[in-house]
C-alpha cells in the first residue's frame, strides 16, 4: 500500500523525470546535431535485433529492458524485470521466477498463457498451439542479456497466441575474446530463509570464423515463506560458425531441470497470523526440458532489383515434462457434512493428493526470407513458412490418503500440426519518411484429441486468415508517429477440453494501436500509445466449478506513457518513467459491463540510475491499483477467499555496486540489492492448484552480488 515515504520518493522521482523529458523538448534542435549516424541492419525479423536502436521508428508500442536496468533496478528474476514496463502485471507466487504468471495489458491467464514469449526468437512455451501456458519457464536471469517487449505491430511473423505481443528474451552475447566470469548472488529474506544463485559462464572467439560460449545457472535454497525450498539448474550451449562471407550457422543446446515446494495460498486467518507459512505441505513441482535450435542464414548475391537479401531456415524441438503435486479436499469424503467452501480452501483438512503429469515433444521448422528492394519506392519483403508438430500427453492422478486407492481422473493426449505462412512488405514513400506496412498470416491447425480413458477421439481443424497493417510516419529525427491494426488467434488448449463433443472456439481478436514516439537523443525518448483489444470468445478460470469458460466478446482499452530522459550534462543520470491506464470490460454473459480479473487500472513505475565515482546507483518504484478477483467484480473477500478486491501496493527496489577492481580483462565487481524496501505487505488471490485464499507477495530481501570476469 501507498505511505507517506513512498509517495514521497513515488512523487519526487516522478516531478524529475517530467522536468526532464520537458526540458529535452528545448535542446531537442542541439542534441540532433550531436547524434551519431545510426547503421541500419536488415534482418529477417520485425524485432531486428532487439537493440535501443529499433525502437526509433517501431510501428508499434515496444519497451527494451537493457541488461544495465535489469542490473541496477534490483530485479530478482525476469519476471520481476518486467513490472517496469507499461502494460505488464506480474503475480509473485514463488520469490524465485521458477513458474512466471505474466498478464500484458490486462490478459490474465495462468502461467502466462497470452503472450507469445521467446528466447532468441524461438518460442519458449511447452506447445505453441495447445499449450500456450508457461509452466516450464527454461530462462534464468543471470543469462538474459536484455528483454524485448513489443506490445504491437508484430502479430504477422510472431503467432499464434500474440494477442498480449511478443517478449523477446535476448541471451548474453558472444563475447570476441575469450572470457569467464563466475557470478554468485545470495538473497536473505530472513528466518533463514536464503536463495543461492551462481552463475559460470565461459567463451569466446575460437578462431576468426568459430565461437561458442557455455552458460550454467544453478539456484539453490528457500524463498521467503515455509515450504519453499527451490532447486534450478539450467545450462546452455550457444555456436556461431561463420561459414565464409554469405553463410553463417547458429546453434544452442540448453538442459533444464526445476524443482519447487510451492507454500500456496493461506486463508485470511492465517494470513493475518504469519503471512510467510505455508498450510499445504505436500504442494511442489518439478519440470525438466532438452531444447535445441539451429539457424541456417545464407546471403543472397547482389542483383540489379535487389539490394539485399537474406534467407534463412531455422529449426527448433523440445522434449520436456512437468508435474504439479497438490493437496484436494474432496467434499464427497466427508460423511460429517461439514463441507468446505472450496476444494483448496486452507481452514479444511484435505484428504486427497493429487499430481498431474504432463509430457511434451515439439518440433518446428522455419524457412523465410529477407529482401530489401531500393528505389524511388523502397521494399522490405518478409515472408515465410513454418511448420510446428506437437505431442501433448496430459494425465491427472488422485489418491486417497487413507486408503491410498489411485484412480486416474484424466489421460489425454492431443497431437497437432501447425502450418502457417506469412508475408509483409514494408514500403516506403518520400524517402522512407512514410511507410505502410500491409501482412497476412494463415494459420492451418489440425488437433486430433484422445481421451484415452474414456477411449474416444475428436478432430478439431482451425483455419484463420489474420491480416495486419502498420503505417509509419517520420516527421523529423526527433518525432515519429505509428499505428497499426492486427487480428491474433489463441487455438484451443488441451487444459480446456473436458466433455465428449464440446470442443472450444478459437479465441480470436483484434488489436489496435496508435501513438507517436520523440527522441531528442539516442539516450532520450518519450513515447504514448493509444491500444484497443476487442476479444471473440474469451476463455476465462472460473475456480468455483474449476473449469474453463467461454463468457464471450471482452474489450480491453488503454493508454501507455513511457519516457527516459539522460541529460547532456549529466550523462551519468538516466531517468524512466512509465504510466499504464486499462480499461476493461465484458460484454457478454451474466456479468455484462464488469471489468475483468486482476486488472489494475492505473500502473506507475519510476527509476532513477546514477554513477559517481565508479559507484552505480539505482531505484525503481512501481505501483498497481486496486483489482477484483473474479468475473462478478465480488468487493467483499468470501469464505474460501477466491473472491474479493485485490488491494493496491506499491515497491521500491534499491541497488548499489562497484568495480573494486579493474586490470586489463579482469575485473571485480560486488553489489547490494534491497528488493521491497519498506517491507510492504500485499497478496494476490490463489493461483493454479491453490486457488483459494490470498497469496504472500514477498516482502523486503537483500541481495549480495559478487563477481568476477577473467
Amino acid at each position: 500500500m501507498l505511505n507517506e515515504k513512498n509517495i514521497f520518493t513515488f512523487t519526487t522521482l516522478a516531478v524529475a523525470i517530467s522536468s526532464s523529458l520537458i526540458s529535452a523538448t528545448v535542446i531537442a534542435k542541439e542534441a540532433e546535431k550531436e547524434q551519431k549516424t545510426e547503421t541500419i541492419v536488415v534482418t529477417g525479423s520485425l524485432l531486428g535485433n532487439s537493440e535501443i536502436a529499433d525502437l526509433k521508428t517501431y510501428t508499434g508500442n515496444r519497451s527494451i529492458i537493457t541488461s544495465d536496468q535489469i542490473e541496477r533496478t534490483a530485479a530478482r528474476s525476469i519476471d520481476t524485470a518486467l513490472q517496469q514496463v507499461p502494460g505488464i502485471k506480474i503475480k509473485d507466487e514463488t520469490g524465485t521466477g521458477v513458474l512466471p504468471n505474466i498478464s500484458v495489458r490486462g490478459l490474465d491467464s495462468s502461467r502466462s498463457g497470452y503472450a507469445q514469449i521467446l528466447l532468441d526468437g524461438i518460442p519458449m512455451t511447452l506447445a505453441p498451439y495447445g499449450h500456450t501456458g508457461q509452466s516450464l519457464f527454461p530462462a534464468t536471469l543471470f543469462m538474459i542479456d536484455r528483454i524485448d517487449v513489443a506490445r504491437g505491430g508484430a502479430s504477422i511473423q510472431y503467432g499464434p497466441n500474440n494477442v498480449g505481443g511478443v517478449i523477446n528474451l535476448i541471451s548474453k552475447p558472444i563475447s570476441t575474446d575469450w572470457e569467464t566470469s563466475i557470478n554468485e548472488r545470495i538473497t536473505f529474506f530472513g528466518s533463514n530463509q536464503n536463495l543461492f544463485d551462481t552463475n559460470i559462464s565461459t567463451g569466446g572467439a575460437v578462431n576468426d570464423d568459430f565461437s561458442m560460449r557455455i552458460d550454467g545457472n544453478f539456484t539453490k535454497g528457500d524463498s521467503f515463506r515455509e515450504h519453499s525450498a527451490t532447486d534450478v539448474k539450467n545450462l546452455m550451449l550457444k555456436t556461431v560458425w561463420n561459414i565464409d562471407e554469405q553463410n553463417s550457422l547458429d546453434t544452442t543446446l540448453q538442459y533444464y531441470d526445476a524443482f519447487s515446494e510451492l507454500p500456496g495460498a493461506l486463508n485470511t486467518p492465517a494470513y493475518e497470523a504469519d503471512r510467510t507459512q505455508s498450510l499445504r505441505p505436500n504442494d511442489q513441482y518439478n519440470g525438466d526440458t532438452k531444447r535445441a535450435s539451429l539457424k541456417y542464414t545464407h546471403v543472397l548475391d547482389d542483383s540489379d532489383i535487389i539490394d539485399y537479401g537474406e534467407f534463412d531456415i531455422t529449426t527448433f524441438g523440445h522434449q520436456s515434462s512437468r508435474t504439479f503435486q497438490w493437496d484436494y479436499y474432496d467434499e464427497n469424503s466427508d460423511t460429517d457434512g461439514n463441507l468446505g467452501t472450496h476444494w483448496a480452501d486452507t481452514t479444511q483438512e484435505a484428504t486427497h493428493l493429487r499430481n498431474s503429469p504432463r509430457e511434451f515433444t515439439v518440433f518446428g521448422i522455419e524457412p523465410k526470407t529477407s529482401l530489401l528492394i531500393d528505389g524511388d519506392i523502397s521494399q522490405h519483403i518478409i515472408a515465410g513458412v513454418r511448420y510446428v508438430n506437437e505431442d501433448i500427453s496430459y494425465q491427472l492422478n488422485h489418491m486417497n490418503k487413507s486408503t491410498l486407492e489411485t484412480t486416474r481422473l484424466r489421460d489425454w493426449h492431443m497431437d497437432t500440426n501447425a502450418m502457417a505462412y506469412y508475408i509483409s512488405n514494408k514500403v516506403g514513400f518520400f524517402d522512407d519518411r512514410l511507410s505502410v506496412t500491409p501482412g497476412l498470416r494463415y494459420e492451418d491447425v489440425r488437433m486430433t484429441f484422445t481421451n484415452r480413458g474414456d477411449n474416444y477421439s475428436q478432430d478439431n481443424h482451425v483455419q484463420e486468415w489474420l491480416p495486419g497493417l502498420s503505417l509509419g510516419y517520420e516527421f523529423s529525427d526527433s518525432w515519429f508517429a505509428y499505428a497499426n491494426a492486427q487480428r491474433s488467434l489463441r487455438t484451443p488448449q488441451i487444459a480446456d477440453l473436458r466433455r465428449q463433443g464440446q470442443t472450444p472456439e478459437s479465441e480470436l481478436s483484434w488489436n489496435y494501436e496508435t501513438g507517436v514516439r520523440f527522441t531528442p537523443t539516442e539516450r532520450s525518448s518519450l513515447n504514448l500509445a493509444l491500444y484497443r483489444i476487442d476479444f471473440t470468445d474469451k476463455s476465462e478460470y472460473d475456480k468455483n466449478i474449476n473449469m474453463f469458460i467461454n463468457i464471450g466478446k471482452t474489450r480491453n482499452q488503454g493508454i501507455e506513457l513511457e519516457g527516459t530522459y539522460s541529460p547532456l550534462s549529466l550523462p551519468d543520470l538516466t531517468l524512466t518513467a512509465a504510466y499504464n491506464y486499462l480499461d476493461t470490460e465484458q460484454l457478454d454473459g451474466e456479468f455484462a459491463g464488469n471489468q475483468l480479473p486482476y486488472v489494475s487500472k492505473h500502473q506507475l513505475s519510476a527509476s532513477a540510475l546514477y554513477s559517481i565515482q565508479n559507484i552505480d546507483l539505482g531505484l525503481l518504484a512501481y505501483y498497481y491499483s486496486g483489482s477484483f478477483a473474479d468475473l462478478a467484480n465480488t468487493v467483499e473477500e468470501n469464505a474460501s477467499g477466491t473472491a474479493g478486491e485485490i488491494p493496491a501496493y506499491t515497491v521500491v527496489n534499491f541497488n548499489v555496486s562497484t568495480e573494486l577492481f579493474k586490470q586489463n580483462s579482469h575485473g571485480l565487481k560486488v553489489g547490494l540489492s534491497v528488493n521491497n524496501l519498506f517491507d510492504n505487505e500485499y497478496y494476490f488471490r490463489g493461483l493454479d492448484v491453490s486457488p483459494a485464499g490470498r497469496v504472500p507477495a514477498p516482502g523486503r530481501s537483500f541481495s549480495l552480488d559478487l563477481g568476477y570476469t577473467f
